[in-house]
C-alpha cells in the first residue's frame, strides 16, 4: 500500500502541516529576503500565489514559480542539517512509516515500478547516486540493478539509511567525489533547494559523459495547481522553495550543462472530496490530508486506481514532472 493511503500516516501529516502552517505564520511577520528569479536571475516576475501568508512569484523569463521574499540560504541549510525542529520531525515521521528492518522488500519489475522504470529505460546497470535518499528507500529499490550509493545531509535519516547503503553525510560541493557515477538521482530536491543551478553544476562534475541525471519535481503548471492555487500541496507551509514547470527546468539545465532527454507529468492529485471540502470548508481544507473526512484515504486510494487503470494522458499538467537529462 502506499503510504498516501495509510490513514495513520496521512493524519500525522495533517497534523505535521498544520505545525508548518502556524510556523509560516510566524515567518510571515520575520524579516524575509527579497529575491530574483534563482535560475534565470531576472528581476522580472508576477505574483503567482499565496499559501495564507508566504508569497510566492512567477519569473516572466524562464516560468519558475518561487517563494519570494524567503529564508536566507543559511537557514535552509542549516534546517536539513538537523537545525529546524519541525523538519526534523517530519524525517521523524519518514523514519516511523518507511521501516525495513521488519519489511523483507521484493525486486521490483524495473520496467513497471514507477521510480524506476523510466531510468531503466535508459540504463539497465551501472553507479547510481541518488541525492537526498533520506532513509534510503528508493535505494532498496534499485540496489537490484545498480551499484548505489546516497547522499543525504539530515543526521538522523542518513544514520537509518547507512544501516544497509554507503551514505555520504555532507552537501555535493563539499564531498570532492570523483567523476564516476552513470545515473544520478533527485527525488523531490529541487523544490527545496536554494540554489539549484550550482546543485546541477555539482552532478555535471560528479556524473560520467553519457550518464543520466533523473528528476521528479513538483509541476507549477499541474491541474492541481491551477485548481487549487495557493492551497496545492506544491505550496504548503515555508519548505516549498522553487516549483518548476517544463520551460523553467529547461532552463536550468540548460544553465549547468545539460539537456533535457526524456520528459513526461504524472498523477492528477485531484479528488472528489478534496474539491468539495475545498468550496465547503477552505479552513479546514489541507490538499491531500482531508483525514477528518470520513473513509478519506480510503477514498483517494479507490480514486488514484481508477485514474491508474484509465492511463490518463495529463500532458504537461500531472502534479509532478519526471524527466531525464544529459549531458550537452
Amino acid at each position: 500500500m502506499s503510504l498516501n493511503h495509510n490513514d495513520s500516516y496521512n493524519r500525522e501529516v495533517r497534523a505535521w502541516i498544520e505545525d508548518n502552517i502556524t510556523y509560516s505564520k510566524y515567518l510571515s511577520t520575520q524579516k524575509l529576503i527579497k529575491r530574483d528569479c534563482p535560475v534565470c536571475k531576472s528581476s522580472n516576475y508576477s505574483k503567482f500565489a499565496n499559501n495564507g501568508y508566504l508569497d510566492y512569484t512567477r519569473c516572466n523569463n524562464c516560468s519558475l514559480v518561487f517563494m519570494n521574499p524567503t529564508l536566507d540560504e543559511s537557514s535552509v541549510q542549516d534546517g536539513f542539517k538537523g537545525g529546524d525542529d519541525l523538519l526534523m520531525s517530519y524525517f521523524s515521521l519518514m523514519q516511523k512509516y518507511k521501516k525495513f528492518d521488519t519489511v523483507t522488500d521484493t525486486k521490483p519489475n524495473p520496467k513497471e515500478d514507477n521510480k524506476l522504470k523510466d531510468i531503466y529505460s535508459f540504463k539497465q546497470n551501472g553507479k547510481l547516486l541518488d541525492i537526498g535518499c533520506s532513509v534510503g528507500d528508493f535505494l532498496h529499490k534499485a540496489k537490484y540493478f545498480y551499484d548505489v550509493e546516497g547522499v543525504e545531509v539530515n543526521p538522523n535519516t542518513s544514520a537509518y539509511a547507512k544501516k544497509y547503503f554507503k551514505v555520504h553525510t555532507d552537501y555535493l560541493d563539499n564531498l570532492n567525489l570523483e567523476k564516476q557515477y552513470d545515473i544520478v538521482t533527485l527525488h523531490q530536491i529541487l523544490y527545496g533547494v536554494p540554489d539549484n543551478v550550482s546543485l546541477l553544476k555539482d552532478i555535471h562534475k560528479v556524473l560520467n559523459d553519457d550518464g543520466i541525471l533523473y528528476i521528479n519535481t513538483p509541476n507549477s503548471d499541474s491541474y492541481a495547481m491551477q485548481l487549487f492555487g495557493g492551497k496545492c500541496n506544491h505550496l504548503y507551509g515555508y519548505t516549498s522553495l522553487n516549483i518548476f514547470n517544463k520551460k523553467s527546468l529547461k532552463e536550468l539545465a540548460q544553465l549547468s550543462g545539460f539537456k533535457i532527454s526524456f520528459f513526461r507529468t504524472e498523477w492528477l492529485d485531484i479528488y472528489s472530496m478534496d474539491i468539495k471540502e475545498f468550496y465547503d470548508n477552505p479552513n479546514k481544507f489541507i490538499h491531500k490530508r482531508n483525514t477528518h473526512l470520513e473513509n478519506y484515504s480510503k477514498s483517494i486510494q479507490l480514486e488514484d486506481e481508477v485514474q491508474k487503470e484509465l492511463n490518463m494522458d495529463l500532458q504537461n499538467a500531472g502534479n509532478y514532472i519526471v524527466a531525464i537529462l544529459e549531458k550537452k
